[in-house]
């Protein structure tokens, strides 16, 4: 069995929405206990991977400004904390949009990818998947909560994940999906493309909840996780 070591894990932080439910304020970098949400996720997976990018179409100086300092305190490299924008003209949309961007500069044989809205996110998580994916042989491992539904918390082997996005991008262009039908930019479809294994996290549902709204933010930062 080939373990997966940290030097061969690259992170990407999916931060590139639009945030209606926010009335459209970057949901990253507004404070969640005293410091911006994404950079709790920074500092929960940060132990766990190589190198590490945040996907961000806007704000993206503020963005790098944090990154910045977190390569300073860390005593990383120059192409540690690298902010990515999509593509122009990109068939692909939402968060598969910045996977498909990050997926061009990564060289690590597999990745994470996590959301900037999940500050409570658990510090084991790369560690759950990682042996998820060991024991399973999937080219995918993603977390799945009680019900079954996909979080935005996933590990993959890189090429297999290019192979995938190159296969949706295809089936895009030559389908148009049905006002009704299942979105052919999801990470859902994505992951259909792949063998993916959903592993269900069994700790407190808060620590997997993307923060969507500004109530759900005040019942977040009294949870006691």
């Amino acid at each position: 069995m080939t373990l997966i070591n940290r030097e061969d894990l690259g992170g990407l932080i999916l931060a590139g929405g639009q945030s209606r439910r926010f009335n459209f304020r970057n949901k990253g970098l507004i404070e969640f206990k005293q410091k911006p949400m994404i950079a709790h996720v920074i500092e929960r997976i940060e132990p766990h991977v190589s190198s590490l990018a945040i996907s961000c179409n806007t704000n993206i100086t503020q963005y790098q400004a944090l990154c910045d300092t977190y390569r300073a305190s860390l005593g990383k490299t120059s192409i540690w904390g690298v902010c990515l924008s999509d593509s122009a003209n990109n068939a692909l949309k939402g968060p598969l949009a910045g996977i498909e961007r990050h997926l061009k500069e990564v060289d690590a044989p597999y990745c994470f990818v996590c959301s900037c809205d999940m500050p409570l996110i658990p510090s084991d998580i790369v560690t759950i998947l990682t042996d998820a994916m060991l024991h399973s042989q999937q080219q995918a491992c993603h977390i799945i909560d009680d019900q079954g539904l996909h979080q935005l918390a996933i590990l993959f082997k890189t090429n297999a994940a290019r192979a995938a996005l190159m296969q949706l991008t295809k089936v895009n262009a030559v389908t148009t999906a049905s006002q009704s039908g299942p979105s052919r930019h999801s990470i859902k479809q994505w992951l259909k493309q792949m063998s993916s294994l959903g592993i269900a996290y069994k700790g407190p549902a808060q620590k997997m909840t993307s923060i969507n709204t500004p109530e759900q933010l005040v019942m977040m930062e009294l949870a006691e996780c």
